[in-house]
């Protein structure tokens, strides 16, 4: 008979202070700290996250290369050290609540800017002159924790992405960290892409960041519902004009992504994808101001699904392609009607799907109008209901058609006119479904889209 194997394990508690990104690092780095690439559970018990996992023995050098990562100072590198050696002691009895003695350290605004004093503070009802800028000369407030909360703040840092915005006024330094549904296991080296910038300013680089972050994550099938940030804005001698932390807000991201993940949705995967690399591509200092104010609305799309941006990234993308300047990163966002179908799924409208002998017709119609094709195309965007716009899809289709039956030498306007009335009614029977505004809006965007998806561009693929 075998006998059974009995393996040690380890419980340890981070307790909430309501600071965000300051709890989210003390909670990945007591995961990593005791458990490393082990497999450690963690579980929401409200006034604190319980961390459990078997005993494994560390690599003091792991945690040290992690640590490196945000370029300690003695003072950082300090905290895992006692009398000469890594504090491993220290650290397990605090956190497994054997022994919760420890001297107090300095907590300063590197590991939440809620404890900056100037431009925001810890408490700013309790004294409204904690919000006064330093040039006031109000006497700095300092906050202390017991070293080994610091340390695991320290070491969680280590895992923050990097996301930065300058312009020529001001800088912005934001670092996010993803935030874990309340029952999760950790399993393996928590890695992704840490660094990150955006010309169209911080916040397309956070849904830049949080989008990498996901995808990188995908195969740990770890669920993420939301980033925790920490953000300061300085100005071009470096003085700190602002700072601010909390949440980025980004749930319905998060959920799209996560349900992707758990039904093996590859298709709107891909769509996440294609908006990651619109925005890699788009984030030079040199960006044309419409592909800048494209990946503005894309970002603003991916967060909240919202009709406006959806509208407005339609439009965009139809410029910079009439254009004929710099359409690649254009051309590679929602390239294909699977990718429109999937964006269409994504708005959770229950709109219908879009004709596809009528949108191939339409984009045939208007590639014929080499010259003219955007300003047929601006008509379809400026319809203000169903009927006008199936008006237009009507006149454009019925052109189309003649000019390539002029082309095969057999014109003939009855033919055309016929042809485009048939589409045209298949059309009609969609009316009922999009008499609310903001589902036509949404459909139209959609369908417009697709048409784009269809057509064919210089340089195109």
């Amino acid at each position: 008979m075998i006998p059974k194997i009995h393996l040690k394990e380890n419980t340890y508690k981070v307790y909430k202070t309501g600071l965000p990104f300051y709890d989210a690092a003390r909670l990945i780095g007591v995961a990593h700290l005791f458990f490393g690439t082990a497999s450690a559970e963690i579980e929401d018990k409200g006034a604190y996250w319980e961390v459990k996992g078997i005993d494994v023995r560390r690599d003091e050098e792991q945690i040290e290369w992690v640590v490196e990562r945000i370029r300690p100072t003695q003072r950082e590198k300090g905290l895992f050290q006692r009398s000469g050696r890594f504090a491993w002691k220290e650290l397990h009895e605090y956190f497994a609540e054997i022994n919760k003695r420890g001297r107090k350290v300095e907590l300063k605004a590197e590991y939440d800017a809620a404890l900056q004093i100037g431009t925001r503070g810890y408490d700013p009802l309790k004294d409204y002159r904690i919000l006064a800028p330093r040039s006031t000369g109000v006497r700095e407030k300092k906050f202390f924790a017991p070293f080994q909360e610091v340390a695991a703040a320290t070491l969680g840092r280590g895992f923050a992405a990097s996301v930065i915005s300058r312009t020529k006024r001001q800088r912005e330094e934001i670092y996010i960290l993803p935030i874990f549904s309340s029952h999760v296991v950790l399993s393996g080296f928590l890695d992704y892409e840490r660094f990150y910038q955006h010309s169209a300013g911080g916040f397309v680089a956070s849904v830049l960041a949080a989008i990498s972050i996901l995808l990188d994550l995908t195969s740990k099938k770890i669920p993420v519902t939301d980033f925790a940030y920490t953000k300061e804005v300085k100005g071009p001698q470096g003085l700190p004009i602002s700072s601010e932390s909390g949440y980025l807000g980004f749930e319905r991201l998060c959920s799209l992504w996560w349900k992707a993940v758990e039904e093996n949705d590859e298709e709107r995967l891909r769509v996440l994808r294609q908006i990651k690399l619109f925005l890699e591509n788009t984030a030079r200092q040199d960006t044309d101001t419409q592909n800048q104010e494209l990946a503005r609305q894309l970002a603003n799309f991916a967060v909240n699904l919202d009709v406006d941006s959806l509208c407005m990234i339609e439009r965009l993308k139809s410029r910079i392609l009439a254009s004929q300047q710099n359409i690649y990163p254009a051309l590679n966002l929602f390239k294909s009607p699977k990718d429109i179908k999937e964006v269409k799924e994504m708005m959770g409208l229950e709109l219908p799907d879009v004709p596809q002998e009528v949108s191939q017709a339409l984009a045939k119609a208007l590639e014929l109008d080499e010259k003219g094709w955007m300003n047929q195309f601006t008509r379809l965007e400026n319809a203000t209901d169903f009927s006008q716009l199936i008006g237009y899809v009507e006149h454009i289709i019925s052109r189309g058609y003649y000019r390539e039956l002029q082309k095969e030498g057999q014109p003939n306007i009855r033919n055309a006119m016929n042809r485009a009335r048939e589409l045209a009614s298949i059309l009609k029977e969609l009316g009922e479904s999009l008499a609310d505004e903001k589902k036509f809006r949404a459909w139209k965007s959609i369908f417009l889209m697709d048409v784009l998806s269809r057509m064919r561009f210089g340089g195109g693929e």
